[in-house]
């Protein structure tokens, strides 16, 4: 019987990737995003079967009902990657666009996700968080905030989830400059990876490996470890 994930955030970039990975390792895949004309085109290229339900996160309730649609039209789910974020501005709508994907909305999906896999008894939770996380930077702060936020809701999740023995894998992938669309605008991107490369990555590692958390890729790590011990009179001044 094959394995049943959902994408959330599939029409570009890793998450794409991501659900082309799966459907050629044997997944069923259900594909989610705003615009379903990206999807479709993604469904249409994929070897397993898969699914298309167009939502927008930032419609949170709407965007819970229409995963449990997806769900019971996939006949379950054994995985769901928690994807969509936005990047934004320094503006008011800018930050609030921000908030109401990277957090309102991954929240409302990460929540139903966890209480229908603790329904079930088992299932496997993966949130795309960023090496941002690590510290707030002047760039985009909210963007930092959100990132930090996800990777926080993950463990917080995990720690429940070992609590009260559910058997529900929780894992933080966070990583570092990716070609996307999102980040097409950059000038300055040290160790640029591909979303190819980046989503093979998180397959080995994060869906297969099951680790908990993840620097994608691995290098990026030791770039993290630098950021989090970086004097204050020194990030604050060449950040």
């Amino acid at each position: 019987m094959s394995k049943k994930a959902i994408v959330i955030g599939a029409s570009s970039g890793i998450g794409r990737e991501l659900a082309i990975v799966l459907s050629k390792e044997g997944y069923e895949v259900g594909l989610t995003a705003r615009r379903e004309g990206k999807l479709k085109e993604l469904q249409a290229s994929l070897p397993n079967p898969s699914y298309v339900k167009a939502m927008d996160i930032q419609q949170a309730d709407d965007a819970r009902a229409k995963l449990a649609e997806l769900i019971n039209e996939m006949g379950g789910m054994d995985l769901i990657i928690l994807n969509s974020g936005v990047g934004g501005d320094k503006s008011w709508e800018g930050e609030k666009s921000v908030i109401l994907t990277n957090i309102y909305g991954i929240t409302a999906l990460g929540n139903y996700a966890y209480h229908y896999f603790s329904e079930k008894g088992s299932g496997h939770i993966v949130g795309i968080s960023s090496v941002a996380s690590v510290r707030g930077m002047r760039q985009l702060p909210v963007y930092n905030a959100s990132k930090a936020f996800l990777s926080s809701y993950m463990e917080g999740l995990h720690h429940d989830s070992v609590k009260r023995k559910r058997n529900i894998t929780v894992c933080d992938a966070r990583p570092g400059f990716v070609k996307t669309p999102m980040t097409a605008g950059n000038k300055s991107m040290p160790m640029l990876e591909t979303a190819e490369g980046a989503a093979l990555d998180i397959y080995k590692r994060i869906i297969k490996g099951k680790k908990r958390v993840a620097y994608i890729t691995r290098r990026w790590w030791w770039m993290a470890q630098l950021m989090k011990r970086m004097p204050g009179f020194i990030f604050y001044r060449n950040a």
